[in-house]
C-alpha cells in the first residue's frame, strides 16, 4: 500500500530547473530596479530639502528629511491641491462606474443574446478603436459648447463613457461563462435582468474590477481633454493644476516631486487593493468568439 504522505508533500524544484531559470530571475530583477528606480527617486528627492535636491554626488537617500515640500504645496494660499484632487477623485470614481455600467449593458447582448445583426454591431463598435481621440476633440468640445457643460463636472465625466475596449473585453469574458446557468436561471422564472445582476455579475468581479482599475487610472491621468474644458482653477483636474506648480516651482525640484508623489498615491493605492482581481480577471479573460 502507498502512503498518502508521497503524495501530500510538494515535490522539489530539480537543481537543474532552477539553475536554467537563474539567467530569467536576473533580467526580471534588472527590469524592475530599471522600472522602480524613477519612482524612489521622486519619494525621495520629495523628502530633501531643496539644497540636497541639486547635490553632486546625487544623494539616493535623503541626509535630512523633511516635510517642509509637502506642507508647502497644499498649504499653499494660491494653490487649490486639494480642490483638484477632489476634482479628480469625483470625475475618475464618477467616470468609472458610468463606463463599466455601460460596458456591462452593451456587452451583455452581444455575448448572451441571439438577434439579427449582432456581429455586424460588434465590429461596428468595436471599429471605433480605430479611430484616434484627437480626431474628435473639436467635434465633442463644440457639443459641450451646445449643452453649456464647458467648465463643469458634466464635461469631465460624459465625454468617452461609451468606450469600445470595455465592451470588447466583457463581451469576451461573458462568452466564456457556461450557459447552463442562464437557463437554469431561467426555467427558475428569471428574465434577463435578473440573470445579468444575479449570475452573471457575481460571476464577473474580477474582469469588472480590472475594466474599474483601467477605467479609473485613465480618467485620474487625463490631462488633454480637461485642459480645454476645465477653464477655471476650481474645476481643474489634478494632472491639469500640477502644471501650475511646475511654472512656479520651476528650479524647485523637491515640491514638484512632493506634488507627483501625492498625484500617482490614488492610482497605487487602487492597484495594491485590487492586484488580486487584476490577476485573475487578465487570466480568465477568453478570447472565445
Amino acid at each position: 500500500m502507498v502512503s498518502s504522505d508521497r503524495y501530500s508533500r510538494p515535490r522539489a524544484t530539480p537543481r537543474w530547473r532552477r539553475v536554467r531559470d537563474l539567467p530569467r530571475f536576473i533580467v526580471l530583477a534588472l527590469l524592475a530596479v530599471i522600472f522602480l528606480a524613477p519612482l524612489y527617486w521622486m519619494l525621495s528627492t520629495s523628502f530633501k530639502p531643496e539644497a540636497e535636491t541639486i547635490s553632486i554626488p546625487v544623494q539616493w537617500i535623503p541626509k535630512n528629511p523633511t516635510l517642509e515640500n509637502y506642507d508647502e504645496i497644499i498649504n499653499s494660499p494660491d494653490g487649490k491641491l486639494l480642490r483638484w484632487t477632489w476634482n479628480s477623485l469625483f470625475t475618475a470614481f464618477a467616470f468609472t462606474f458610468v463606463h463599466v455600467a455601460l460596458c456591462v449593458l452593451a456587452a451583455y447582448p452581444l455575448s448572451r443574446m441571439r438577434f439579427k445583426g449582432r456581429e455586424t454591431w460588434f465590429w461596428f463598435i468595436l471599429s471605433s478603436m480605430m479611430v484616434p481621440g484627437i480626431v474628435t476633440l473639436i467635434p465633442t468640445y463644440i457639443m459641450m459648447l451646445q449643452f453649456n457643460w464647458i467648465d463643469t463636472y458634466h464635461a469631465l465625466i460624459w465625454p468617452g463613457v461609451a468606450g469600445a475596449f470595455g465592451v470588447f473585453l466583457l463581451r469576451q469574458f461573458f462568452s466564456t461563462l457556461p450557459r447552463e446557468l442562464e437557463e437554469a436561471a431561467r426555467m427558475d422564472g428569471a428574465n434577463s435582468l435578473q440573470i445579468l445582476l444575479f449570475v452573471i455579475l457575481p460571476l464577473s468581479v474580477p474582469v469588472l474590477v480590472t475594466l474599474g482599475v483601467f477605467s479609473f487610472m485613465g480618467s485620474w491621468n487625463n490631462y488633454v481633454w480637461p485642459l480645454y474644458v476645465a477653464t477655471s482653477p476650481d474645476m481643474q483636474t489634478l494632472p491639469v493644476g500640477l502644471t501650475s506648480f511646475s511654472q512656479r516651482y520651476v528650479t524647485e525640484y523637491g515640491k514638484l516631486m512632493a506634488g507627483t508623489a501625492l498625484a500617482a498615491i490614488p492610482v497605487l493605492v487602487a492597484y495594491l487593493l485590487a492586484q488580486r482581481y487584476l490577476e485573475q480577471g487578465i487570466a480568465l479573460t477568453g478570447m472565445k468568439e
